[in-house]
C-alpha cells in the first residue's frame, strides 16, 4: 500500500505498478460511451468528468480516476488521471499521477493544509465534505505549466486553470512534486506587479495568435469593423 514513510523510489514503483498492472487494463476494459457521447456535443472544453472509485484488490490502494479531454479529438481515448487518498493523524494526503503508462510521468503530493488553503481561498469556507472540497480542486483544476529548478531552492509552482499551486520538489530523479499552498487568480491580479505582467503575457500571446494567421489583416477588419472605423 502506499504510506507516507515510502521512499521516493518505493512511492514510484508502487503508483507506476497499480497504475500499469491494475488500473490501465481496468480502464480499457471499462471504457464508457457515456464519456465518448458527452465530449463529442460539449461546448465547453477542457471538460472533467465526476471521479469513478477503483480499489485495487493487489495492492489494497483506493484510487479515484478522472477522465478529461482537452478537445473532442479525446473522445475515443479521454485521457485520465488517478488520484490515491492516504490518512494519516493531519488527515489525508493525495497522491495524484496521470494515468498514460509513462513510468517517467511526475507524482503530485498534496497535503492536508493543500485543501484548506484552497478551501478558503477558492470556496470561501463554504460547507464542503472532505472528498467533496478533493474532487473539487482536481475537476476545476486541469494541469497547465510546471516549474522547478535548483536555482528556486527546490521551490516548484504549478499553474491551473484557476489559480496556481507552491510547494517544493521532493526528489528530481523520481520527479516527485508536494504543493503547500494555492493562490487563486484573481488574488494575484490584485496585485499590481502581477497585473502589470499579466497584460503584457496577454498581448504577446495576441500577437503570437496574429503571427500564426494566413490573414490577420482580413480577420480584424471582418471582426472588429465597427471599433475599427469608430476609433480611427
Amino acid at each position: 500500500m502506499i504510506t507516507r514513510t515510502m521512499s521516493p523510489v518505493m512511492l514510484r514503483k508502487e503508483i507506476q505498478t497499480d497504475i500499469i498492472e491494475n488500473i490501465l487494463p481496468y480502464l480499457k476494459r471499462n471504457y464508457d460511451n457515456k464519456i465518448r457521447r458527452a465530449i463529442v456535443k460539449s461546448t465547453h472544453l477542457p471538460m472533467i468528468f465526476n471521479p469513478i472509485h477503483y480499489f485495487s484488490k493487489k495492492t489494497h490502494n483506493d484510487w479515484y480516476i478522472f477522465y478529461y479531454a482537452t478537445s473532442k479529438k479525446c473522445a475515443d481515448d479521454a485521457a485520465c488521471l488517478a488520484i490515491s487518498l492516504v490518512q494519516s493523524e493531519e488527515g489525508a494526503y493525495v497522491y495524484e499521477q496521470v494515468v498514460s503508462g509513462n513510468p517517467n510521468d511526475p507524482i503530485y503530493i498534496f497535503p492536508p493544509h493543500f485543501f484548506s488553503r484552497y478551501h478558503s481561498r477558492f470556496l470561501k469556507d463554504e460547507p464542503i465534505s472532505k472528498m467533496d472540497l478533493i474532487t473539487h480542486y482536481f475537476k476545476n483544476n486541469y494541469i497547465g505549466l510546471i516549474t522547478a529548478g535548483i536555482m528556486w531552492g527546490n521551490r516548484c509552482a504549478m499553474s491551473t486553470t484557476n489559480g496556481y499551486a507552491f510547494g517544493e520538489v521532493l526528489d528530481f530523479e523520481e520527479r516527485l512534486f508536494i504543493f503547500k499552498t494555492y493562490i487563486t487568480k484573481d488574488l494575484i491580479r490584485k496585485n499590481q506587479t502581477f497585473a502589470e505582467a499579466f497584460n503584457q503575457i496577454e498581448e504577446q500571446n495576441m500577437l503570437k495568435e496574429f503571427m500564426n494567421m494566413k490573414d490577420p489583416d482580413k480577420y480584424l477588419l471582418e471582426s472588429f469593423d465597427f471599433y475599427l472605423n469608430a476609433k480611427f
